[in-house]
């Protein structure tokens, strides 16, 4: 089990009963703080979107790049000797 000092278990009950007194600021997602009916939803979803496309369109592409190199080396096998 951690041990901490006395100092540092004040700050730190301190610092728990704040955020627990504001909910304002103990809210985590931004969605939590808009109005209903507000289209920044609409806008963070779609972030989230591409940022999950991100990845899959890099390895894709890197997929893609090194499939074209092995069937181009394939059908041209005396291009490889030069």
């Amino acid at each position: 089990m951690i041990k901490i000092s006395g100092l540092k278990a004040a700050a730190v009950s301190i610092a728990i009963l704040l955020v627990g007194l504001a909910p304002q600021v103990a809210s985590a997602c931004a969605m939590c703080g808009l109005s209903p009916g507000d289209s920044a939803g609409h806008a963070f979803n779609t972030s989230v979107l591409f940022m999950l496309l991100g990845p899959y369109v890099t390895f894709g592409a890197i997929g893609g790049i090194v499939v074209f190199a092995i069937r181009r080396g394939r059908k041209n096998p005396e291009a490889a000797d030069r």
